[in-house]
């Protein structure tokens, strides 16, 4: 006979313990390693749409041409997160040609398949741009209805207020996807 004895539950309780685990290890994923962000606004249609839930990377990041960020602006929205497309590093001259539409970078035209129509809108700052050291320029996908680095109100974007990389579109399922970097 064997003498081994069952405890009632046993699969319940290991299931609750598996369950209070993944629990646990999401919410420090995504207290320690990324944030959720709601994207406000239309700047960035048609790649996120207002009301887009994100999952946003922010441990040891270091921003590329083509990714998508959020960074906050004490000057601008009052510190609230803002979702724009990294267009240009430090150092980089950035260039728009309004009546073809298309933006450049260190005299390359940019290949943007992800903008609604092309650049028509310049903004107030004087072309070719240069960014300046610690900073990044930034555009919204949408470019003709987007407040961006080519405003001087809103300037480039000091690389101290980038939360972060967004990874990927949780929310709506609809929209869901990951953005992986090329």
């Amino acid at each position: 006979m064997d003498e081994r004895k069952t405890i009632p539950y046993q699969g319940l309780y290991e299931l609750m313990r598996n369950i209070v685990t993944v629990v646990l290890a999401i919410v420090c994923l995504l207290t320690f390693v990324a944030n959720n962000i709601q994207v406000q606004g239309v700047s960035m249609e048609p790649t996120l749409a207002h009301g887009d839930e994100m999952i946003v990377h922010s441990i040891f990041y270091t921003p590329e041409r083509g990714d998508i960020i959020v960074f906050s602006k004490q000057n601008f929205r009052d510190g609230a997160a803002i979702v724009k497309r990294v267009i240009a590093l430090e150092g980089d001259v950035v260039d728009i040609d309004p009546i073809a539409g298309v933006v450049y970078v260190n005299g390359m035209a940019l290949y943007e398949p992800y903008t609604v129509e092309p650049t028509y809108f310049m903004g107030d700052i004087s072309y070719p741009f240069t960014v300046p050291p610690g900073q990044i320029f930034v555009i919204g996908d949408n470019r003709n209805n987007s407040g961006d680095s080519r405003s001087s109100g809103h300037g480039t974007v000091d690389e101290r207020e980038i939360i972060g990389r967004v990874v990927a579109v949780v929310l709506p399922l609809d929209r869901a996807g990951l953005f992986l970097r090329r």
